[in-house]
């Protein structure tokens, strides 16, 4: 199926504060933007086709598009949900109902400048929130060209921290060989060289094209064990692919940011950084060979 990671939802409460954040960790972040109609503002943080939103409520007063965005936020920040790019949607709304997949008809969005006009547009395919695990999601077809879209920051793409791209995005479940199943019947994913188990997690990765989508399961306990009796399965941890870890590191440093002990595991040589940095999200860094 024609599908990859087109970008994962954030959820904040200070929309400011977080794109404060984020510029320390040298991550460059748009300007502003609004739905219409939906109650939410955001800003952006881009690399390739993939990027983060960083999503906040502006005005509840007529209803939100996504209404479990509020209770989200009352618990906590960081990992919300996340979409999946295609550039024909109305043949993926076609293959949901071949594959028995509750979805919406496709409907159209748009996001708004600071100035009231059209930043730019898309249409969105929402998908049942039970249809598979670990992540609620939906499909997005974009009408307007990646560059076009993002204007400012200049050479929005090009981070002062050296991150290219997302590496992987990992959902916490209860089973990960039968959430990699669920999904794999789903939406066609399909499994990509295994990654090492380590004693206290099972995991199981699927291929996006553009990065992995991995299925981790707790195998004794330990801090994934802990998330999914807090928060039950959802998004546990995002991992991106930099130029030179060292240089990223250097950076990191200059700016005040402490980061974990550089280590090495399947994914290549990385550190981690607390999600107390990045309103909730434990991120990874990696540099691969």
């Amino acid at each position: 199926m024609d599908l990859y990671l087109d970008h994962m939802l954030i959820g904040v409460r200070d929309l400011s504060q977080t794109a404060r954040d984020y510029n320390k960790l040298g991550l460059k972040v748009t300007p502003e933007g609004r739905h219409p109609g939906r109650g939410t503002h955001n800003r952006l943080v881009v690399f390739g086709p993939e990027y983060l939103e960083l999503i906040s409520i502006h005005d509840a007063s007529k209803g939100l598009f996504r209404p479990n965005l509020a209770p989200f936020l009352k618990s906590r920040e960081g990992l919300f949900i996340f979409a999946m790019g295609t550039f024909d949607i109305d043949t993926i709304f076609a293959e949901m109902q071949t594959r028995g997949v509750a979805a919406k008809t496709p409907v159209a969005g748009s996001r708004h400048a600071e100035d009231g006009s059209t930043a730019y547009s898309w249409t969105q395919m929402e998908i049942a929130e039970d249809a598979v695990p670990g992540s609620q999601t939906f499909a997005i077809q974009h009408n307007d060209s990646f560059d076009g879209r993002y204007p400012e920051p200049p050479n929005a793409a090009e981070h002062p921290n050296g991150v290219t791209s997302i590496h992987h995005l990992a959902l916490a479940v209860n089973d990960a060989d039968a959430a990699a199943e669920a999904w794999t019947r789903a939406f066609g994913l399909a499994s990509i060289s295994q990654v090492p188990d380590t004693p206290a997690t099972r995991r199981v990765r699927l291929d996006f094209g553009n990065c992995a989508l991995d299925m981790m399961s707790p195998a004794g306990p330990g801090p994934l064990a802990d998330f999914l009796e807090r928060h039950g399965e959802a998004p546990y941890h995002l991992a991106f692919e930099v130029a030179d870890l060292d240089a990223t590191a250097r950076f990191m440093d200059g700016q005040g940011v402490t980061v974990g002990s550089k280590n090495e595991d399947s994914d290549g040589v990385g550190f981690d950084l607390d999600a107390s940095l990045a309103s909730g999200v434990p991120i990874r860094l990696i540099q691969q060979d």
